[in-house]
């Protein structure tokens, strides 16, 4: 049997933990619980994976309107008809400038009544084996539907202090999130924030410590105090921002565009310091549709990143219907990370000289 199968006889969490904590894992940590790609014969899904999700809901005394905005006051529209793109915000609520902060809520995220059924969620997990995690708040992609994309870009330079106090107050909703997931259970928490273009970050590197550094240093450092994990989502070419996440402390990085980086300069510079969360990369290699191409990236990723008594987990693209990846694309990419997913890995070959 390959990777992953009953053969293993350590849980999925340990797994996980292993691969996190570069602990010498018997095998990469793998999620593949991908949404169904729909194929001639019906939906595809690779229900493969060490991970279960426990998450927060709406505050129950929030009400939500007749346009359909959020507790956050965000209403968002995608033209993706698939519903797996979630666009962008309409109408933000505080586009028209920051004197509406003064009359602004904020959602209450101390409310026990949003966590009903965390813990219930963790212990079943658990009770499957699987490492579970939740979602907090983003320091990023929430203050750019609140203002709108071309305002908070704007932020950085004429906002500053504003920009820090919205900040502070989403801190505040993560740090109450954690307190909630800690009494459940929760083995980690995930933030989504893509951070940058495809060739360089949102804002210079002395701006993004300047403003998000102590917000996430003290989100990991809350994490790190009850014994719990802070995976991290990114997009972007964000090569100029890797030394500080390292310093902050995080422990996972997921990535969906690794080329954009390369797996041999994040394995040379931040190979066993931080544990990568990969799929094949969506825009240079998956829509290529060629298995060959596919699967041998899935390797050149397992052994630069892996190689260091753990550090690499494999999380398939889950909005795959979205960017138009294939089924036949997402098999080959399954079957690229099972083949190399054992430890002791099978080395990649290093380029031929001359």
């Amino acid at each position: 049997m390959g990777a992953g199968m009953q053969d293993i006889a350590m849980e999925p969490r340990e797994i996980v933990r292993r691969c996190i904590e570069f602990d010498d894992p018997p095998r990469i940590g793998l999620h593949f619980h991908v949404s169904p790609i729909i194929t001639p014969s019906g939906p595809r899904v690779w229900p493969v994976t060490d991970f279960a999700g426990a998450s927060y809901g709406e505050d129950p005394a929030f009400q939500a309107g007749p346009d359909g905005r959020n507790e956050w006051g965000v209403k968002m529209q995608s033209p993706d008809p698939t519903g797996e793109n979630m666009g962008e915000s309409l109408d933000p609520p505080l586009g028209e400038g920051w004197h509406l902060l003064e009359g602004y809520r904020f959602p209450d995220f101390r409310a026990p009544g949003r966590y009903a059924g965390v813990a219930e969620a963790a212990d079943a997990g658990h009770a499957q084996g699987k490492y579970v995690y939740g979602h907090v708040p983003s320091l990023m992609l929430l203050p750019i539907n609140l203002r709108g994309m071309g305002n908070w870009l704007l932020d950085h330079a004429l906002y500053q202090s504003e920009l820090a106090y919205l900040l502070e107050k989403i801190l505040e909703a993560r740090l109450a999130a954690i307190e909630q997931y800690a009494a459940a259970g929760v083995d980690g928490v995930i933030s989504y924030d893509d951070m940058g273009t495809d060739e360089r970050g949102f804002m210079r590197p002395e701006v993004f410590r300047r403003l998000y550094f102590e917000p996430y240093r003290r989100t990991i450092e809350a994490l790190h105090e009850h014994g719990m994990h802070f995976l991290h989502h990114c997009c972007g070419q964000v090569s100029e921002y890797m030394d500080m996440f390292v310093e902050a402390g995080l422990d996972v990085l997921q990535l969906d565009q690794p080329e954009l980086m390369g797996s041999e300069w994040l394995g040379q510079h931040y190979g066993g310091k931080l544990c990568f969360w990969n799929c094949v990369d969506i825009q240079k290699t998956l829509p290529t549709n060629d298995p060959a191409l596919i699967q041998d990236e899935a390797h050149r990723q397992v052994w630069h990143l892996g190689r260091y008594g753990g550090g690499f987990m494999v999380k398939a693209y889950q909005q795959p219907n979205a960017v138009g990846i294939t089924a036949e694309a997402s098999q080959a990419q399954f079957e690229g990370f099972m083949r190399v997913a054992r430890y002791p890995l099978v080395p990649y070959p290093e380029p031929k000289e001359g």
